[in-house]
């Protein structure tokens, strides 16, 4: 199977308190996820629950943690490790309300605790049981999302793209701490970004940028859009040359994308069916070296052009320079400049 070639996620960074939000696309992508996650549990002393279903039933998630994990059979027996079916934990929890789900959840782990554990660690496709009913599903997350922090939990919700899309994602990624997607090969977080916010909240995680070092200026773009273009697959594209940033126009650039992109959101092209979005970027030389950004938005014949400049345009104008924005019947530009 092509699975048996794929590279595991590396999540031995993940900690206590983390409440993730999993996107997927395959069944590959979710074992190559989920085998090393819980793998790093059971190394890490704590006590594991997979809740497993369609498409890594209970028996292939055994089998594949066998495989991962030499004493896995010796573990389960000492009660380490449980891994049921959807079905075995609906008649369980499933008729719980969001609140006694939650509090069965910390029960778990006090016990857990009490045997010697150094906490607790659970994950599965439980998305998939609150296809029609996601909001209920979405309460429970939220209520998670803030029991769980501080506590000695991490919980893995995972997410099939192929199921949900535009608002359902951006409203998943709302109920956690953070999101994990693959971006070009690599299982990298994934955050909807708040305004001013010049750096990732994952401040645990590999990889990521910090605002006290150079940056490449396709993973700023990336990391700020990146949950867009997992909600909305297809209607984003990038396109530019290597550039590497300092510190201080990458953190104007955050700035700028930022308010783009929730205006987008809001009003524009991701705010209709349709839509697209393209972020270009090169550089310019013209008396000094310049960063040279292109915003372009299509597929808003109904877009109704503002009356007056709002703070997200005075935001995006006071951190960058030469900032030109024009309107005409199916979309918006905008370009702006950074000094490099």
């Amino acid at each position: 199977m092509r699975s048996s070639h794929r590279r595991p996620a590396d999540l031995d960074w993940l900690r206590a308190g983390d409440h993730v939000c999993h996107f997927y696309g395959t069944a590959d992508e979710l074992g190559e996820v989920l085998i090393p996650y819980y793998k790093a549990g059971l190394e890490s002393h704590e006590s594991c629950l997979w809740i497993a279903g369609d498409p890594w039933g209970a028996e292939r998630a055994r089998s594949a943690m066998r495989m991962a994990v030499p004493d896995f059979d010796q573990r389960v027996a000492a009660g380490q490790m449980q891994i049921i079916s959807h079905d075995e934990w609906y008649r369980t929890w499933g008729t719980w309300s969001a609140a006694e789900a939650v509090k069965g959840m910390l029960c778990w782990k006090d016990q857990a605790l009490a045997k010697g554990y150094r906490g607790v660690r659970s994950g599965g496709n439980l998305s998939s049981l609150y296809e029609q009913s996601l909001d209920a599903f979405l309460n429970f997350e939220r209520l998670a999302n803030q029991a769980f922090e501080d506590q000695p939990i991490v919980a893995l919700c995972n997410y099939c793209l192929t199921k949900f899309s535009g608002k359902a994602v951006l409203d998943a990624m709302q109920c956690h701490g953070f999101g994990l997607s693959n971006r070009r090969g690599r299982w990298m977080p994934v955050e909807v970004w708040h305004r001013n916010q010049l750096t990732t909240r994952v401040a645990h995680a590999p990889l990521l940028l910090r605002a006290s070092r150079e940056a490449e200026l396709l993973q700023i773009v990336e990391e700020l859009l990146g949950v867009y273009m997992l909600a909305y697959p297809g209607r984003l594209t990038l396109g530019g040359g290597r550039i590497t940033l300092l510190p201080l126009p990458a953190a104007k650039l955050r700035r700028a994308l930022h308010e783009l992109a929730s205006n987008a959101l809001k009003f524009g092209a991701l705010a209709v069916p349709g839509g697209t979005l393209a972020v270009k970027w090169h550089l310019a030389v013209n008396g000094s070296r310049r960063l040279r950004i292109v915003w372009t938005e299509h597929g808003m014949s109904q877009m109704t052009i503002p009356e007056r400049v709002g703070y997200g345009t005075r935001t995006i104008a006071g951190a960058v320079e030469n900032y030109v924005r024009s309107f005409d019947a199916n979309g918006m530009q905008c370009t702006f400049e950074l000094r490099l």
